[in-house]
C-alpha cells in the first residue's frame, strides 16, 4: 500500500469523523430547545426595590434586637443577583404553546418562566392564562404565583386587579402581593393595608408579616405581637412558628422566647412542642420536664400529650401519670383522655379511676363523658355525677339527658318510619382554631 494512499484514508476518516461531530451537536441542540428544564425551575428576580423599612413606629410591643433573630434569616442578602444565570429568552407564542401542554412539568415551567419578567407584557399573558382555568387547585396555585410576581414591579395595579376577584381567589391573591411588597417596602404595604381596611382585625397584615419576616423577623414579629387580640393576630402567629421552623430549631426557640408573655407565647411553644415530638417523641418529652414550672410548661404539656395520644395512648397516658399533680398533668389529661376515649373508652375510664377525685379532675371527667355520651350515655352519666364543681356537674348531666332523650325519639322515629328527630340539628364538628386570637 503506496504512501499516497494511506494519506487519502486518513484524510477521509478524519472528515468523517468531523461531520459526525457536528451532527450529534447539531442534535444536542435541537433536543435542548425543545425539552422542558426539570432539574431547577427559574428563579423569582430580584425586587425592584430593596429597602426595608422599619415599623418600630407602628409596634406597641418591641422585640429585643439583641436576640439576634434576624442574623437567621438565611442567605438570601448575600445571593449576586447580577451574575445568576439568565433565563433563556422565549417569545409570547413559545411561552404560550408550552402553557398549553398536557404535561404539566411543561406548563408549570412556562409560566413561572413568563413570570420571571413581570413586565406588562408577560403580567396580561399570565392574566389571561389564569382567568381561563377551571376551578380548583392549581387556579390557588397559578394565582399566588401571578399576583407575587406582578407584587415584585407594581404592587398597587396587582392589588386592584385582585381586587375585583371573589371570594378565596380575592384573600390568596391579596395576601401574595402583600406578601412580595413587604419584603422590599414594608412600610409601603403597611400604609396601603391601614387605608384599605377599617377596624382593628385588619386581615392585610397576615401577608405583610409574612413577606416581612424573610427578611426583617424581629419587625415582623413586633408588628404581630401589636396587632389586637383577634383572627390576625392568631393566623400571623402560626405563620411566624412556621417561618422560623424551617430556619431550624433554634431560631424557632428564640423566636418564642423573645414574644410577649402570654398566649402568643404559649402558643408557639406549643407548637414547636408539637413539631420536636414528631421528630423525636423522646426529646420533647426531656425538653418539657427540664422547664421551670409556667403557662409555657402547661402549654407545651398539653401539646406533647396529644400528639403522643394520637400515636401512642396507653404510652402517652403512663408519661402523664408520673406527672407531678398540678395543671400541666390536668391539661395534658385532657388531651389522652380524648384521644383514648375514642379508641378504648374502657381501658380509658380504667386508667381515670386511679387518681382521686377533685378540681383538676373535673375538666378530664367531662372531655372523657363528651366522647362517650353518644355510645354509652348510662356510663356517661354515672362519670358526670362525679365531677365536683357543681355547676359544671349539672350541665354536664344536663347534656347527657338531653343527648338519650333524643337517642330514645330517634329510636322510636326508626320503629316508626318517622322523620328523624334531630335532623339538621346535630352538632357539626369543624376543624378547631389552632392559632391564639
Amino acid at each position: 500500500m503506496n504512501k499516497a494512499f494511506v494519506t487519502l484514508l486518513w484524510l477521509a476518516s478524519a472528515l468523517l469523523a468531523y461531520w459526525f461531530g457536528l451532527e450529534q451537536g447539531s442534535e444536542s441542540v435541537r433536543v435542548s430547545a425543545v425539552s422542558p428544564v426539570l432539574s431547577s425551575a427559574p428563579q423569582m428576580p430580584r425586587p425592584l426595590k430593596q429597602t426595608t423599612n422599619s415599623v418600630s413606629s407602628i409596634s406597641k410591643t418591641k422585640i429585643s434586637s439583641a436576640a439576634g433573630l434576624n442574623d437567621f434569616s438565611g442567605e438570601e442578602a448575600n445571593i449576586d443577583y447580577d451574575n445568576l444565570e439568565k433565563p433563556r429568552e422565549s417569545s409570547p407564542v413559545s411561552v404560550m404553546d408550552r402553557i398549553r401542554s398536557s404535561n404539566p412539568v411543561v406548563r408549570l415551567q412556562a409560566f413561572t418562566e413568563l413570570l420571571n419578567d413581570p413586565n406588562e407584557q408577560n403580567i396580561e399573558i399570565a392574566k389571561e392564562v389564569y382567568e381561563q382555568l377551571p376551578e380548583g387547585p392549581q387556579r390557588f396555585s397559578e394565582l399566588r404565583m401571578l399576583a407575587y410576581s406582578w407584587g415584585q414591579s407594581d404592587p398597587r395595579a396587582a392589588l386592584e386587579w385582585v381586587g375585583s376577584l371573589e371570594g378565596f381567589d380575592q384573600r390568596i391573591g391579596s395576601g401574595s402581593v402583600l406578601d412580595s411588597w413587604a419584603r422590599y417596602d414594608s412600610a409601603g404595604a403597611i400604609a396601603w393595608a391601614e387605608e384599605k381596611f377599617e377596624g382593628e382585625d385588619n386581615p392585610y397584615y397576615i401577608g405583610i408579616i409574612s413577606g416581612m419576616s424573610e427578611g426583617d423577623l424581629v419587625g415582623a414579629s413586633e408588628l404581630m405581637a401589636s396587632l389586637p387580640y383577634g383572627r390576625t393576630r392568631g393566623r400571623a402567629a402560626s405563620i411566624l412558628v412556621e417561618k422560623t421552623w424551617m430556619k431550624g430549631e433554634e431560631v424557632a426557640i428564640k423566636f418564642a422566647e423573645n414574644l410577649p408573655e402570654g398566649s402568643i407565647q404559649n402558643y408557639a411553644f406549643g407548637e414547636i412542642g408539637k413539631k420536636i415530638a414528631k421528630d423525636d417523641m423522646g426529646r420533647a418529652v426531656q425538653w418539657v420536664e427540664r422547664m421551670d414550672e409556667s403557662d409555657v410548661k402547661v402549654r407545651v404539656s398539653e401539646d406533647v400529650a396529644e400528639r403522643w395520644a394520637k400515636q401512642n395512648p396507653a404510652e402517652a397516658a403512663e408519661w402523664v401519670s408520673n406527672m407531678p399533680e398540678g395543671e400541666a398533668r390536668s391539661e395534658s389529661m385532657e388531651e389522652v383522655v380524648t384521644q383514648w376515649a375514642r379508641k378504648d373508652p374502657t381501658a380509658t375510664a380504667e386508667w381515670l379511676n386511679q387518681f382521686p377525685s377533685g378540681e383538676l379532675m373535673d375538666e378530664p371527667i367531662q372531655r372523657f363523658v363528651r366522647e362517650v355520651a353518644r355510645k354509652d350515655p348510662e356510663t356517661a352519666l354515672t362519670w358526670a355525677q362525679s365531677i365536683t364543681d357543681e355547676e359544671r356537674r349539672k350541665k354536664v348531666e344536663a347534656d347527657v339527658l338531653n343527648i338519650k332523650v333524643m337517642q330514645a325519639q330517634r329510636e322510636q322515629a326508626e320503629a316508626t318510619g318517622a322523620p328523624d328527630p334531630e335532623g339538621d340539628r346535630r352538632p357539626r364538628r369543624g376543624p378547631p382554631s389552632a392559632a391564639p386570637r
